[in-house]
């Protein structure tokens, strides 16, 4: 199973870009802002210096290409480089990183390849600033219309577009995949409680998000009796209790409101309008879409209750997906000839291979979360961890890129 790759160039890459953002003691890369540009610059030399054909498309997604003997559509290894707020440095950056480090080892070692191979960057997977998430992967796999994701706007109302130009990312190539591998940390406890190496990732839950809002009447919080109240904020508190509630009762489910804004947001006056937001996840089929229809019957049962109007907007409705059963299998085979220990297992958080497995087989990697942590400055991956995930997904791209050999 040799050659390997370079741990100490691997983990230079890594350590360099997670500098990118640095706030503190998080790292701080939200889509399209300048610090996501300065790692797009800093991706697109290091592709450079590989010597990759490097394109752009009209969502910003960063596609470098190594050449193969065959016209075959390309491997592509990849992931995402933005971040949430405060992040740690391996979410996405991992996936695309350890991908140009599967093309430094082939440079390296001057292996001609039947097919070529692909290092990908999709745009704003986080999600964190402009909705919905995995808006690269959903463009590139027309899930999602171009024109959409361009006109999608911040909180200041900034759009997509105007970022782009800004930022010199909007271009007008593309590529069709032929295969899609992502090597990811897998932002759960379990590979790190059982303390095993690589997790074998067999499929993704489901993951609906909704905005929503309650409207009723602010007014005096020391003379409006209980009785004559229309309290947006007591709705949305009872909404986060049910939510939590169908989740404990659809067996597998998690639900988490994660935004809260009142208006006027004064301490003497009822809240007479709450905006919220709702994330619900599950990874089978029938179970998710049951989850949601109760979702949003409960919203709409305690706008009634309260006398409230409300609205419910629907951002995000990513199917559960389960990959292609020969690369996970592939995937399987490599992982036991390098002698790694391993489990199969489902993600419970979305990934751009959400979307690419609709159009080419699919398949992930993970690789231990230290305490199952992410989307923190607490994140953390042993450096060991972070080079057998490389490995295996270079001698994975290696079997799929020389079938005959």
């Amino acid at each position: 199973m040799n050659p390997t790759i370079n741990p100490k160039r691997l983990l230079n890459t890594i350590n360099t870009l997670g500098k990118i953002g640095k706030n503190g003691p998080g790292t701080t890369r939200l889509a399209l802002t300048d610090t996501d540009k300065q790692a797009r610059d800093q991706l697109t030399e290091w592709l450079e210096q590989a010597s990759l054909d490097i394109k752009i498309d009209n969502i910003g997604n960063i596609y470098g290409t190594r050449r193969g003997t065959t016209n075959e559509p390309p491997i592509v290894l990849g992931s995402h480089i933005d971040t949430v707020k405060n992040a740690g440095i391996y979410d996405g950056a991992l996936g695309v990183l350890a991908a140009l480090e599967t093309i430094n080892t082939l440079n390296d070692q001057n292996t001609e390849t039947e097919t070529s191979i692909t290092v990908a960057a999709f745009t704003n997977e986080e999600g964190a600033r402009f909705q919905p998430d995995m808006m690269g992967s959903m463009v590139h796999t027309n899930a999602l219309p171009v024109e959409t994701a361009w006109n999608a706007k911040d909180d200041t109302g900034t759009t997509v577009k105007q970022e782009l130009q800004r930022i010199g990312y909007l271009g007008n190539d593309t590529i069709k995949a032929g295969h899609y591998i992502e090597l990811h940390v897998e932002q759960g406890p379990i590979l790190d409680t059982k303390n095993i190496q690589i997790g074998i990732v067999e499929g993704i839950q489901g993951m609906a998000w909704w905005d929503a809002t309650y409207t009723g009447e602010p007014n005096h919080a020391g003379t409006t009796p209980l009785t004559h109240r229309k309290d947006t904020l007591l709705a949305a508190a009872e909404t986060c209790i049910k939510i939590r509630e169908t989740a404990e009762n659809i067996t597998g489910s998690v639900a988490t409101m994660g935004r809260l804004h009142n208006k006027p947001d004064i301490r003497n006056v009822i809240p007479g309008h709450t905006f919220f937001t709702i994330d619900y996840r599950q990874y089978q089929p029938d179970l998710y879409e049951q989850g949601q229809r109760i979702v949003a019957d409960q919203i709409k049962e305690t706008a009634e209750k309260h006398g409230l109007e409300y609205t419910l907007k629907q951002t995000v409705d990513a199917k559960p997906v389960r990959f292609n059963p020969e690369m996970v299998d592939l995937i399987e085979t490599k992982t036991k000839q390098l002698g790694y220990t391993h489990t199969r297992i489902h993600s419970g958080a979305g990934h751009d291979a959400q979307f690419l497995t609709h159009t080419c087989p699919t398949a992930m990697i993970f690789v231990p979360s230290i305490n199952g942590k992410s989307h923190s400055p607490q994140e953390k991956t042993h450096d060991q961890d972070l080079v057998n995930g490389a490995n295996l997904l270079y001698h994975t791209a290696l079997e799929l890129a020389n079938p005959h050999r």
